[in-house]
């Protein structure tokens, strides 16, 4: 399976579901409107990085004119396969020396000690070799998934090691951008369209980042291993080798055509420096810390919602603070930055979509998923201070929402109710109220984008003020019945509608 050459591509076209080539999605003069069709969302998102990434590496535009009429129209089959001849090797899942994205000299131990069941590779699935509990993310059984075209195994294994975390414990190193980053990539109007719209021309990065050019080492990790012993400086990885890089030791065990699971070697990689990846924002305070340890990429959190991280999707900032929170010195991603540059798009509205994984209480738990699509209007360069307004704006009334369950566990728990389980309620009460507020806020923040206008600001506070007291009441519902909760509810109450009409959100 040759990701360059062969059908191994999950698109759904008028509702049917086909395998289509790298070649027919970016050479089809029919411009056929294909849409990236997998498991899930996450894998929808990682398959179109994965393409992207291919395309950067092998189809790489020397400049933004070059890079316009690639966007622009569909290009020759014989280009394409010009192009692709001195990277057919490197991009073939079962070639025998050089598989894609794996160790070819790892076999099986006797026994299969070293076999892994082949949802360990799916981020959040459940997996017969683990007991862990950040392994059930998204699966109730061990068995949901025994068998996978190759084609999504290469986007299982791409994902794992771009935007996942470490494969086995201690033993494996995490990704260039540390555990589970966040992925930013702007949209188009068609499949072709977005993967050529995140395809960096060779101008913008030598400007922007050209020791991802310069670098001495450009192969990939499956051609020259890294450093199982000593570190690998990130200024010497080349742009091929750091988009596919893959620090874990592992090779797909096949059956009859389909991927059932993978065998690993212990081993791992440990990198000196910054590299910088062009699908993910960073924290640049973080950057210059010099805190080997901290990866100053993006992740998603969860005490935040996605749309609270939203400026440092769409813009770089030299100062931004929100409510609880600051981002200051947050750089957009690289592929945003062209975006907002390149004359082909200057003066375009902008949807961007975003995904990421969210942290547990370890480095290495996994609490959930977060995938969204944010769109702005045109004009959007220079709406960074409306935008930062706007997300104060649904982050203060959060804030007020967790001091009105803070102060309803307090007085139940002073009337005598739950006195034995004080810590675990109220972590409880407020659990639920953060959850369903960073839910329910997600849609209606899209809703507001789609029609933004700033003179409507009052009603903006007032459509986040009313969904947190909705929330309100409904988890005060279970407790209105017991006569010993009223006054705690009552005063709770109070003090919510209280706080939102000084925002100048009155409760009509």
């Amino acid at each position: 399976m040759n990701l360059l050459i062969d059908k191994w591509i999950p698109v759904s076209f008028n509702g049917e579901s086909q395998r289509i080539s790298l070649k027919k999605l970016l050479c089809d003069k029919q411009e056929q409107d294909w849409h990236i069709a997998v498991l899930r969302d996450d894998m929808d998102l990682a398959a179109l990085q994965l393409l992207v990434c291919l395309v950067q590496v092998v189809l790489m535009p020397e400049d933004a004119k070059a890079l316009k009429k690639r966007w622009s129209e569909p290009m020759s089959e014989t280009d394409y396969e010009q192009a692709i001849q001195s990277f057919i090797d490197w991009f073939d899942l079962l070639h025998p020396e050089t598989p894609f994205m794996q160790t070819a000299s790892v076999t099986p131990e006797k026994g299969n000690k070293n076999w892994a069941s082949l949802q360990k590779m799916f981020v959040g699935l459940p997996e017969k070799t683990s007991t862990s509990a950040s392994s059930n993310g998204f699966f109730n059984t061990p068995n949901e998934i025994q068998a996978v075209h190759l084609g999504d195994a290469a986007i299982a294994l791409f994902q794992q090691a771009t935007n996942g975390f470490s494969l086995g414990g201690a033993a494996f190193s995490v990704g260039l951008k540390g555990s589970m980053p966040l992925t930013t990539l702007v949209l188009s109007e068609n499949l072709r369209k977005t993967i050529w719209t995140n395809v960096l021309s060779k101008a913008f990065l030598m400007e922007k980042a050209p020791e991802l050019l310069n670098a001495e080492i450009q192969k990939p990790t499956w051609v020259i291993a890294p450093h199982s012993n000593k570190q690998e400086g990130a200024l010497h990885i080349g742009l091929l080798r750091g988009l596919f890089w893959q620090p874990a030791k592992i090779k797909l065990a096949v059956k009859d055509g389909l991927a059932t699971g993978f065998f690993k070697n212990t081993g791992m990689c440990s990198i000196a420096g910054f590299w910088q990846h062009p699908h993910t924002p960073i924290d640049m305070l973080r950057l210059h810390t010099g805190n080997a340890k901290e990866k100053p990429f993006l992740s998603a959190r969860n005490d935040l919602p996605l749309w609270g991280q939203m400026l440092s999707f769409f813009y770089t900032q030299s100062q931004v603070k929100l409510v609880d929170t600051q981002q200051e010195g947050t750089s957009c991603a690289l592929v945003v930055q062209q975006y907002q540059d390149n004359s082909t798009w200057r003066g375009r509205d902008i949807k961007l979509a975003i995904g990421g994984y969210v942290k547990g209480g370890s480095a290495e738990s996994l609490a959930g998923r977060r995938h969204e699509t944010y769109s702005l209007s045109t004009d959007w360069e220079n709406k960074s201070a409306e935008m930062l307004h706007l997300i104060n704006i649904g982050l203060e009334v959060y804030k007020k929402l967790n001091a009105a369950m803070n102060k309803f566990a307090l007085i139940a728990i002073d009337k005598g109710t739950l006195k034995a389980k004080e810590s675990s309620f109220k972590k409880a009460v407020k659990g639920k109220a953060r959850q369903a507020y960073f839910d329910n806020s997600e849609s209606l923040m899209h809703s507001i984008l789609r029609k933004l206008v700033w003179d409507d600001i009052a009603s903006y506070q007032k459509q986040f003020a009313d969904l947190a007291r909705t929330i309100f009441e409904q988890i005060m519902m279970p407790y209105e019945h017991e006569p010993k909760m009223l006054q705690a509810i009552i005063e709770s109450r109070a003090m919510l509608n209280n706080m939102l009409n000084k925002m100048g959100a009155v409760h009509e």
